[in-house]
């Protein structure tokens, strides 16, 4: 390697070829339908080439984005506060590969409108006629527009398109361009556009570079799963004059990793990262480079040998990473990032150049279908204009003359434009009605309230809600919203019941729901967490005292990988935190913590763990991993990829009793006996049904304990009662009550009062018991034991009931509508009274109901099922009806055929977000 002039040829030796490994749906390979349908109309070949520059905090990484874009670089050190993006300042020329500056001073947004009309291989006539095109009316009846009348408002000194580098662009183009923009409307340009759509002749002369600049402190990296995609380059930059494992200081490890945080950790941390966000359609893409920085803090002499250092240490590093065919190691790039003419700048600049140019995304096949509606919504971007909701762009999408989608290829746009990057849209019933048309506003929403402490308000309100996120991860959603009335983050708050959903759906924010333990009731939801916000480091001693080998139980998720990102551990501590169903007594505690590439979870039980029920032990697993697939599938989903589900990036392991060594799953039910390697102790494979007992069955397993002593001497809630009483025939229940101390006569009052109801006769004498002698479950039991029944009856009242639905999980967090409520009051029949209890509904407001209904029981079920929904103390969603109907054995296959029937009209939460039910 030169010393003034290292190759620029990336290295291969550790590439593959960027082969499809999910058949890409543009020109290579068998295209899905989606894009079959925007083929139609022709395509184009497309450049634009995301450079996302990552790396530890503090390395340099703002200073080097600004001078490749051709920037000033400021004195002093000026901390990113959460992502940059610098847009429109570069390219590259498509024909001989120039890197092209354009001024910073005459950039303006709209300029990527007119890019889009005239990089275009046009025939001499028709550039004729764009040139001399100067009449006073269009043909469709527009007055001629100046500039001024264009949606620009920049000077007319900036109506050219000046450049650094630009000698290879055709000084005719410019001239073209600026007759064009002080000259044409709107509606010209249009009709421009058209016609070269229609001539098959739309080619871009320049592709752009933006360039991604990912700050680095800890607090921020659960916001950059949000924007990472293997449509890009991604350069992780570290500072090359201090030793890979030498110390940082005064800074916050991982999640879970207790080694000495280093160059080498980040490093790691990053690449991982980005392999876990990045979905694999091509082998070995994305690509991820090394530049190495403060090559000025080391003496002329050493610097060769420095370089040669990092590249042997990086290499060692990542000697047996799966990933390590994504890495360009050569040329190990050091720069000095504040030295424009520091000669290994043009290298990095030629090795981004490279990469670009070889990566299968650049050049690839876009529909000429969806370019008239992208210029329309490039225009208002440029106005200023974030957020279209779904009308608005149906309405644009009309504009067109001869391009119009249908709305087949509309939605098909939409999905595949999110993929790209350049809108952000989710298709879920709470979020379709509005498209992000600026990817750059999450950018600000994230920052707005995930952000260091350097950044935080000085006002004094505000600024407690800060201090309060970095102790306790909690927040309200009205501080929320008081942030966002800062005048920097104004442009979100109209916004803000759709921007708080979408933060709900990314797991950015959590609900947090909470039960009264004693007796079951739910309590008001008012603060939601936000994971990543939490920096306080737990010093307690709970997992030293509590989580031992006498009363816990655990196992682990096993990732690949020596780093799990902290998004992960995050979303799906949020996602834990909506877990609908798992209720247990306050003798059980779940521990969710990471340690190294494992996620553990315990069970601890506060006597025994010989007292862990295992029903919830099951449920809490199940929840568990469909929690980390959804989102390991969150990361992997895109419209490229084919409905084959692709392998989970973990898997689960068993602990031995001393909670230390662990065996695989599968080796685990494959194996009569394992002896664990550290404590030789042998466990045989009956030592996992803990974890995975059948939640269809009715009965105990023949082990089953029974209730353990702390749940016997809890109080039944009101649900257990009636779970208890439905259970049991009227004669059984008749004769309990009298073991329990309740008289003949109170029974037959009951019966008098609810001649046709004997549900309501069961469960009100329970309740009566309860109320007049405090009972608990022990006294049941010990009735249950002189009747000579078994008493395992109670352990069903705490077994969590497992039921089919074939209800979309997309539908399971919204609120049901009117017409749903409507029409499932007409099935439900008798067991409405046992429904409006496992709603949570009061037994006072039940008797009110049934009092003004009198016989009628579709009103009756009618008042109960609006009443549930306006409930103040939790969201009443579709889920939780679903739960309810499994738990009184009706079955939720009603309500799915019914949401079938009615169709996708369902009320999404922030419909009743403002009404404080969350």
């Amino acid at each position: 390697m030169s010393k003034t002039s290292p190759e620029v040829t990336p290295d291969t030796h550790l590439q593959e070829p960027a082969a499809p490994v999910v058949e890409d749906s543009i020109g290579k390979g068998q295209q899905s339908a989606m894009l079959n349908r925007l083929l139609g109309k022709g395509s184009y070949e497309s450049f634009d080439m995301r450079c996302m520059v990552t790396g530890q905090f503090s390395v340099g990484k703002s200073t080097l984005v600004k001078l490749l874009a051709g920037e000033i670089i400021p004195d002093g050190r000026h901390p990113t506060d959460g992502i940059s993006l610098v847009e429109g300042r570069c390219g590259l020329d498509i024909l001989t590969k120039e890197w092209i500056l354009v001024d910073p001073d005459s950039y303006n947004a709209l300029d990527v409108v007119y890019h889009k009309v005239l990089m275009t291989s046009l025939e001499e006539e028709e550039e004729s006629e764009l040139t001399n095109k100067a009449s006073d009316t269009s043909p469709t009846g527009y007055a001629k527009a100046t500039l001024s009348s264009l949606p620009s408002e920049q000077s007319a000194a900036a109506q050219s398109l000046p450049s650094t580098k630009s000698s290879n662009v055709p000084h005719t183009v410019k001239q073209m361009e600026k007759k064009m923009r002080t000259r044409m409307t709107k509606e010209e340009i249009r009709k421009k556009m058209e016609k070269v759509l229609k001539s098959g002749k739309y080619k871009m002369k320049v592709g752009r570079l933006i360039f991604w600049d990912f700050v680095g402190q800890y607090v921020y990296l659960t916001t950059h799963q949000t924007f990472m995609t293997f449509r890009a380059l991604f350069l992780v930059v570290f500072d090359g004059s201090k030793d890979l494992h030498e110390q940082v200081p005064d800074v916050m490890c991982f999640p879970g990793q207790h080694m000495t945080p280093t160059p080498a950790v980040f490093l790691q941390y990053w690449v991982n990262s980005i392999l876990t966000y990045c979905k694999v359609v091509y082998a070995g893409i994305p690509k991820i480079l090394f530049v190495a920085t403060h090559k000025d803090k080391v003496p002329t002499e050493n610097i060769e040998t420095r370089r040669e250092e990092l590249y042997r240490g990086i290499e060692e590093l990542f000697k047996d990473h799966e990933g390590k065919h994504h890495l360009v190691l050569r040329p190990l790039i050091f720069v000095n990032a504040k030295d424009q003419a520091d000669p290994e700048i043009e290298v990095l600049k030629k090795t981004i150049t490279e990469l670009t140019f070889d990566h299968p995304c650049w050049g690839e096949r876009m529909p000429n279908a969806c370019v008239p509606l992208e210029l329309e919504i490039a225009e208002l971007v440029a106005e200023g204009k974030q957020i279209m909701s779904l009308a608005e762009v149906k309405e644009l999408n009309a504009i067109s003359e001869v391009s119009v989608l249908s709305p087949e290829q509309l939605t098909d746009f939409l999905h595949y434009q999110h993929s790209l990057g350049k809108i952000v849209y989710f298709d879920t019933p709470q979020l379709r009605d509005n498209v992000i048309i600026s990817p750059l506003l999450m950018v600000e929403v994230m920052r707005s309230f995930i952000t260091d402490v350097v950044f935080w308000p000085k006002e004094d309100k505000t600024r407690k809600t800060f201090k309060k996120m970095s102790e306790n991860g909690m927040i309200q959603k009205e501080d929320l919203y008081q942030i966002w009335e800062q005048e920097e983050f104004c442009q979100i708050l109209p916004f803000k019941e759709y921007i708080f959903d979408m933060l709900i759906h990314l797991d950015i924010i959590s609900e947090q729901r909470r039960y009264d333990t004693n007796t079951g009731s739910r309590l008001p939801v008012e603060n939601f967490f936000v994971p990543c916000m939490l920096t306080k480091r737990n010093d307690t001693r709970f997992m030293t005292y509590e989580c031992t080998p006498e009363k816990a139980i655990t196992l682990a998720f096993v990732f690949k990988g020596t780093i799990i990102p902290p998004a992960l551990p995050n979303r799906l501590i949020s996602a834990c935190l909506r877990f609908v169903g798992l209720s247990f007594d306050k003798a059980h505690t779940i521990v969710v913590c990471v340690e190294g590439n494992k996620i553990l979870l315990y069970i601890v039980h506060k006597t025994s763990n010989g007292l862990i029920v295992p029903d919830i032990a099951t449920g809490i697993k199940e929840c568990m991993f469909t929690t980390l697939e959804r989102i390991s599938e969150f990361y992997q989903s895109t419209v490229h990829v084919s409905s084959i589900s692709q392998k989970l990036p973990f898997h689960i392991e068993y602990a031995c009793s001393r909670l230390e060594c662990h065996i695989p799953e599968e080796a685990a039910f494959t194996t009569d006996e394992w002896i664990c390697d550290k404590h030789k102790i042998v466990h045989t494979k009956d030592k996992w049904n803990i974890w995975n007992q059948d939640q269809t069955k009715e009965q105990c397993e023949v082990d089953c304990p029974g209730l353990h002593d702390g749940a016997l001497n809890q109080i039944p809630s009101d649900i257990e009662l009636q779970r208890f009483a439905s259970a049991c025939d009227e004669n059984t229940i008749r004769e309990l009550a009298i073991h329990l101390g309740m008289t003949f006569k109170a029974w037959e009052e009951l019966q008098r009062n609810n001649p046709d109801y004997i549900q309501i006769v069961k469960y009100r004498i329970l309740v009566n018991w309860r109320e007049k002698f405090s009972g608990r479950f022990i006294n049941i039991a010990k009735a249950l034991t002189e009747m000579k029944l078994t008493t395992h009856m109670l352990c069903q009242v705490k077994r969590i009931r497992k039921g089919k639905c074939d209800i979309s999980e997309e539908y399971l967090d919204l609120i049901p509508t009117d017409e749903i409520l409507d029409e499932l009051a007409q099935v439900i029949g008798v067991v409405s009274f046992q429904l409006g209890i496992e709603l949570g509904l009061s037994i006072t407001s039940l008797d009110t109901i049934q009092y003004n209904n009198g016989r009628n029981l579709v009103a009756q079920c009618k008042d109960i099922l609006f009443q549930w929904r306006e409930d103040q103390r939790v969201k009443p969603t579709i889920g939780v009806l679903v739960q309810a109907l499994v738990n009184i054995e009706r079955g939720a296959s009603c309500l799915g055929e019914i949401i079938k029937t009615v169709g996708e009209e369902i009320h999404s939460t922030r419909e009743k977000g403002e009404g404080g039910k969350g």
